[in-house]
């Protein structure tokens, strides 16, 4: 048995350790995830106005400060009574805001942070077995997705085009978010009771451009068919089969020309998520496709027992069809995507905010256990001989606590977003596994989940920007801090990565007595709960291979792509699990060093 420790996880938000016990056959029999700083936003909180939370909050986390602004403007809208008030175009504006944020976050994880996976040195050498069509795709490889300062051997590899091309992109979305929402990252827009800014007919041209220009990367890079060829075959798909159909179908093409002429590049019709879903998965690009090799990430990041896992999401945008308002209990019944609760073996139940509580048996905290959060405390242990990251499954590991719905922990962000709103492509990948007797969830489907909703969002985004905003409408209700008296809120919303939630209680004078945050990493990268069952990251890495291919060239415990590749595959944003504040003051500025093991 071989103990394998990745501290930190890096291409991720924060500072994030796992640490893995790897047996004989080179297969992880035991995990722990833990966060490594104590998150004290809901600390700093106390006592102030609610009205500051909206921007305060935002400060969780830099690339996704826009989802924390929006659970806390739903929660401070909830806890003024005005949530049935907010224009229909501040619900639009903030919809625009949120997906533009949205499709940044995704592009920035799957070129930025994962996709540089692909060009591991391991997967060089697993493709020189298969002769000149391993060469000449390996090339491709490198020529995409290499990331800056990446050295092989001791010669220095160029930045791969569509890694820097991505990068381009973010930017301009980040501009885009900018143009209506002051800045960004932590836009000034969103707060209680609508939006700060009307946007004019201008921005709306400008929102125009930005989206055709990113839509031009998109149909360029991304996929090798336009994007509304792709939706039009996938999202809006007659069956979830059908989906499936076109997305083998259109690789066999691919396929069939580039085994002989060894070409894999965009001229030949070879989009990125196309590479991805030909030689990602076992089951299509082997069995379907006919490929002498995968990468098989369909293998890895599954969850053995589906009883003690679910699947998450509390809905996101606005249901701008009916006009002003909306209902923070009942968001996400209606609308673009869903809430619902999914469970392991993809039964779809209603979601109730009430079934949502925090354990904290293996968290590094103190005080009363599962919790829903409008009761929640964030009391950090104060011997510092009590934080030990290398304790055993007995004893507490981690600053992140463990969310649970109903008692089970639940994976949250993209495919579960896509399982929630029964999304055909998705849906389709899900059976297709299910039917092989794999893992429906794993890690190729995480990826490809991701990508098909930054697809399908460019759809509704443009539909917001050109049909439903009005310039000339109205933007804001006003508010009085005393309205906020005795008071609670929900705020309930979906980052990048998953399901958010914002909840705030008030007191005599409108200040804030209690506020809570339950971010997607929480659930995601939660340790083992009260009863000792792992988190979603945990269970995903128990049984899965720890080096490249399943082990096909040997157990390599140096470079355990395993672990990088299902535990990335979440998109975990430590930073917004966990957070530090000094009591002592003695701090400062100083910088901190931190180890890699």
């Amino acid at each position: 048995m071989t103990r394998v420790v990745v501290d930190p996880l890096t291409r991720i938000e924060g500072h994030f350790r796992l640490s893995a016990e790897v047996n004989e056959q080179g297969v992880i029999s035991d995990i722990q995830s833990a966060g490594m700083l104590f998150r004290g936003f809901e600390r700093i909180l106390l006592n102030r106005d609610p009205r500051d939370a909206a921007r305060i909050t935002q400060r969780v986390c830099g690339v996704c400060p826009t989802s924390h602004a929006m659970a806390s403007a739903n929660a401070l809208d909830d806890l003024f009574g005005i949530a049935d008030q907010v224009p229909k175009d501040a619900l639009v504006a903030r919809n625009i805001i949120q997906s533009l944020n949205m499709m940044a976050s995704h592009a920035t994880h799957i070129y930025v942070l994962w996709l540089p996976d692909i060009v591991n040195p391991a997967y060089r050498d697993v493709l020189a077995t298969i002769g000149d069509t391993g060469a000449a795709l390996w090339k491709e490889l490198l020529y995409r997705f290499a990331p800056i300062s990446y050295r092989l051997n001791g010669v220095s590899i160029p930045p791969g085009n569509a890694y820097l091309n991505a990068i381009k992109e973010k930017k301009r979305l980040q501009e885009a978010i900018a143009l209506i929402a002051g800045k960004m990252p932590h836009q000034m827009s969103s707060v209680v009771g609508g939006v700060t800014y009307r946007p004019t007919v201008a921005d709306i041209g400008k929102l125009t451009s930005y989206y055709h220009h990113v839509m031009d990367f998109i149909d360029g890079s991304t996929l090798g068919v336009d994007h509304r060829t792709w939706l039009d075959n996938t999202f809006r798909a007659s069956s979830p089969q059908r989906a499936v159909d076109f997305l083998i179908e259109h690789l066999q093409e691919l396929v069939e020309k580039s085994l002989i002429s060894n070409d894999f590049s965009h001229v030949a019709g070879w989009g990125d998520i196309d590479l991805l879903a030909a030689f990602g998965s076992e089951l299509i690009g082997e069995r379907y496709l006919g490929l002498p090799v995968s990468f098989k990430f369909d293998r890895s990041g599954g969850y053995s027992d589906p009883s003690k896992i679910g699947f998450l999401s509390y809905g996101v945008y606005y249901d701008v069809e009916h006009g002003d308002g909306y209902d923070p209990l009942e968001f996400g019944r209606s609308g673009f995507q869903k809430a619902a609760f999914i469970t392991g073996s993809f039964e779809h139940k209603k979601f109730d905010h009430r079934n949502v509580t925090e354990q904290i048996g293996h968290s590094f905290y103190v005080g009363k256990h599962n919790l829903h959060p409008l009761e929640g405390v964030t009391d950090p242990v104060r011997n510092a001989d009590e934080i030990d990251y290398n304790g055993n499954d007995e004893s507490k590991y981690s600053w992140i606590k463990a969310p649970r719905y109903d008692g089970i922990p639940c994976e949250v962000g993209p495919l579960a977003r896509m399982v929630a709103m029964e999304e055909p492509l998705t849906m389709g990948l899900i059976n297709m596994f299910s039917k092989n007797g794999q893992s429906a969830a794993n890690t190729f489907t995480r990826m490809m989940a991701r990508a098909q909703e930054m697809l399908l969002l460019s759809d509704e985004l443009l539909k917001w920007v050109s049909s439903d905003l009005d310039p000339n409408g109205k933007f804001c209700v006003p508010t009085d801090l005393s309205m906020a008296e005795n008071s609670q809120g929900i705020g309930l919303w979906e980052a990048p990565r998953g399901a958010l939630g914002h909840w705030v209680r008030t007191g005599r004078d409108s200040k804030v007595i209690n506020y809570q945050m339950v971010v997607p990493t929480t659930w995601n990268a939660s340790p083992r709960d009260d009863l000792g069952v792992p988190g979603p990251i945990e269970q995903a890495l128990l049984g899965t291979k720890v080096s490249a291919v399943e082990n096909l060239l040997g157990i390599d415990n140096a470079n355990p792509t395993g672990i990088l590749h299902t535990a990335r595959s979440y998109d975990p944003c430590i930073a917004c699990a966990v957070h530090t504040i000094d009591l002592t003051k003695k701090l400062g500025n100083a910088s901190r060093t931190f180890n890699i093991v």
